[in-house]
């Protein structure tokens, strides 16, 4: 019989007993805890769906003009000018000054030199202030200009992808960031925003509203989905320790049973039946992907065993032994035999996956070692 093949091992015990027992009832008992989710997975994929269409609309709607969120005005347009106009007059003043002094000295070293060196400090002094403003105003002058790019790129969208802007003016994303979020703090952009995973840049609150109510929407979502995954796992894991909790006491019963026929020669191989049983079991509880290629082994064959050799305890604890219950318990032998070698299969597949990690890493190993020359090729060569 095919280790996989256990299809047809109840039509085989029940044809072996037929001659023994009148009738032997079963329960199929199937468990399908996915089918319980799926509705709900569906829905939630089908708001996660609409979601994602709602956030794309956000700029069709109709749009106030942008120019009434932007700052006629904005910081360091007249400031920069006059930093620059003071800063470079001052620099000139300040520094040619300077450079006479300098040249003085050198031609009337011994005249008055402390004076000279007091000067000359104080001019160095309102030279560095002088260029410290001029910088400053470049720096203003140069920020209006990326504000007035910025606003030429967003155009009429009332929001903007941060990498997009840092595209079209070719700096990195963390300096468009910190740019727009100095721009928005100076009021350059009278109510723009950025999201908190630095991603979208928006206009004005309304967009910001809708954003932070997609944002809430889409956590609540991933939150029961989150939620529901863990029901389920806990669902399945709960089916599980049930599942093998009644295998244990199916194994419990066979144990009990072959104890008060330790007499006869069906013990022998109930105890195999019994320690069968246990590795499988075993096995299900380090692998429990496994879990429905035995679940017919516990839900639906083992108690057709326990039935069998129920009926064995009964019929031998008959007084008289006649013709037709010796046939009744030879049967019932002949069909935990066929059982033993049915589950001894089923325990060999469930080594499938160990035996092929295991050749899977010998595999390796070889390629290793022959790659360092280790091979026993190698050393014969």
């Amino acid at each position: 019989m095919d280790k996989k093949d256990f299809s047809k091992l109840e039509d085989q015990i029940m044809s072996t007993v037929s001659n023994a027992l009148k009738a032997v009832d079963f329960v199929n008992l199937k468990r399908d805890i996915n089918d319980k989710t799926e509705d709900t997975l569906n829905q939630f994929k089908s708001k996660l769906n609409g979601y994602g269409e709602k956030h794309m609309s956000l700029n069709k709607k109709p749009k106030k003009d942008v120019s009434t969120y932007i700052s006629k005005r904005p910081a360091g347009s007249i400031s920069g000018i006059l930093y620059i106009l003071f800063g470079a007059i001052g620099s000139l003043v300040y520094g040619f000054s300077a450079l006479i002094i300098l040249v003085f000295k050198k031609l009337l070293s011994s005249i008055v030199i402390i004076d000279s060196h007091i000067i000359m400090w104080i001019l160095l002094v309102l030279f560095i202030v002088s260029l410290s403003l001029l910088i400053r105003g470049i720096n203003l002058r140069k920020r209006v200009k990326r504000f007035k790019n910025y606003v030429k790129i967003i155009g009429n969208n009332s929001f903007f992808l941060i990498k997009d802007l840092a595209k079209f003016y070719k700096e990195k994303e963390s300096f468009v960031v910190k740019d727009l979020s100095k721009m928005i703090d100076l009021g350059m952009f009278l109510e723009g925003h950025i999201d908190e995973e630095k991603t979208y840049f928006m206009l004005n609150d309304e967009v910001y509203d809708d954003y932070l109510s997609l944002k809430k929407e889409q956590m609540e979502i991933e939150s029961n989905n989150k939620k529901l995954n863990e029901e389920t796992y806990s669902s399945e894991k709960e089916g599980i320790e049930a599942t093998i909790k009644i295998g244990r006491s199916y194994i419990e019963q066979i144990k009990n049973i072959k104890n008060d026929l330790y007499k006869e020669e069906i013990a022998i191989k109930l105890d195999k039946l019994a320690n069968i049983a246990t590795q499988i079991l075993s096995q299900i509880e380090k692998n429990p992907k496994k879990i429905q290629e035995v679940n017919k082994f516990i839900n639906h064959y083992l108690p057709i065993t326990i039935k069998l050799i129920n009926s064995y305890k009964d019929i031998n604890n008959q007084l008289v032994q006649g013709e037709n219950i010796e046939n009744a318990k030879s049967e019932i032998e002949k069909s935990i035999d066929l059982i033993n070698s049915a589950f001894e299969n089923l325990l060999d597949d469930l080594f499938e996956d160990v035996v092929l990690d295991i050749s899977t890493d010998i595999s390796v190993l070889k390629t290793l070692f022959k790659q360092e020359g280790l091979a026993e090729d190698d050393f014969k060569k």
